[in-house]
């Protein structure tokens, strides 16, 4: 079993009271987070429930609560006793909050929960579970993580976004094709570990099928998928641009409030992600139109035809993310792709496949004086042999 990152995160909160909550999109490894979870408590107390299973799902679904203590009892648990209880995939089920919930007060249980749809999870835990839970999200793998998964025995240096120290040729040069898999074929598990290119884009129709044919399906009343598969082709292909909801209405022929719906939908169920523009004021923000990426790479690139530069700014977007909030800039004579602010420290960066001097000096010239940002930097995807002074994306 490979460890993931979050795990060491997950550590921490092993002897809290507190339910632990995983969510996430799918095949990212959540399952496999809660049976490693249930691994770390060293007891035999201890069961797993997969909620998609119907004969898992009917002990949840009572209307007295305490039938599910009778049931855990038929399981082997001892009642008596601290228990240790996994539930997976609990979206399935809109009422488990409330069994959760009555379970957590009343019985010395601890509780590990995972779940596909943040727009379940972060609604109804919210409301339900406050001061009950604590809410991790898993997503798909780091680069670094990638590199655990294939084997190769690479630690990535801690990186200082704002003095980036010259990556070591030798090591780009065992690196490079590892990256570009990465940048292709994202970063769900399962894909990465399959060796054959082709079976490689067999998963991901696969996924990608799944996620429209349950989750969505699940949620939404999309009578016609059709339509979705036509707007999630056209969002890809706008992969690192403004989302303007008048022309996806245009051209998608699809109602202006059906495309916004929508577009909210996928992000809320892992899907896609959008970025705010940068400013101080929220009226702004609230006019401006956001940025769009894929969660997954390889998602993104089975739906269109993107270009390498589109393919390594969406990569971006997600290694970024895993540092803090993004958001972008762009007044319409600059921009900056991304702006990272950790807890108000903020950075900006500009993406190039070949960064250059110049592009340095363009985005210092609006970091410092548009945006008033000390920290700046350039990241590439291409070893430049003339500059160094920029980060290689493979680093983050």
């Amino acid at each position: 079993m490979i460890k993931r990152k979050l795990w060491q995160e997950l550590e921490k909160y092993l002897d809290n009271k507190q339910a632990l909550v995983i969510t996430g999109p799918r095949r990212v490894g959540k399952t496999t987070t809660l049976k490693w979870l249930l691994e770390q408590t060293k007891s035999k107390n201890q069961v797993f429930f997969d909620i998609e299973n119907l004969g898992d799902r009917k002990i949840f679904e009572v209307t007295d609560y305490n039938d599910v203590i009778q049931s855990l009892r038929t399981r082997g648990l001892d009642t008596d006793s601290k228990m240790f209880i996994a539930i997976d995939e609990i979206q399935f089920l809109p009422n488990i909050t409330s069994v959760i919930k009555y379970l957590y007060d009343h019985y010395d249980i601890k509780f590990y929960l995972s779940g596909s749809s943040s727009y379940y999870l972060k609604n109804h835990f919210t409301e339900s579970m406050a001061g009950r839970k604590f809410l991790f999200e898993l997503m798909p793998l780091s680069f670094q993580e990638f590199l655990d998964f294939r084997g190769a025995k690479y630690i990535l240096p801690d990186i200082d976004f704002a003095n980036p120290a010259k990556f070591p040729d030798a090591l780009y040069a065992e690196l490079e094709n590892y990256y570009n898999e990465y940048i292709q074929y994202g970063g769900f598990p399962s894909v990465v570990l399959e060796p054959q290119p082709e079976k490689k884009l067999r998963l991901l129709d696969e996924f990608f099928s799944t996620y429209v044919n349950q989750d969505v399906v699940t949620w939404m009343d999309f009578s016609l998928t059709g339509d979705l598969r036509r707007l999630i082709s056209l969002l890809a292909a706008r992969v690192g641009n403004r989302l303007n909801t008048m022309e996806l209405s245009e051209v998608s022929g699809l109602t202006r409030i059906k495309v916004t719906t929508w577009i909210e939908f996928l992000e809320q169920t892992y899907l896609i992600r959008t970025l705010p523009v940068e400013s101080t004021s929220e009226d702004v923000k609230v006019r401006n139109l956001k940025k769009l990426y894929f969660i997954d790479a390889g998602i993104a690139n089975i739906n269109a035809d993107l270009s390498s530069g589109q393919k390594f700014e969406n990569v971006l977007a997600a290694q970024l993310s895993s540092y803090g909030k993004l958001s972008y800039y762009d007044n319409g004579r600059q921009e900056v792709d991304f702006i990272l602010d950790q807890d108000g420290s903020k950075t900006a960066f500009e993406a190039k496949e070949a960064p250059t001097e110049a592009d340095l000096s363009t985005l210092r010239f609006v970091a410092n004086e548009k945006l008033k940002i000390d920290k700046y930097a350039m990241i590439g995807k291409q070893k430049s042999q003339k500059f160094n002074n920029y980060i290689w994306g493979g680093e983050l």
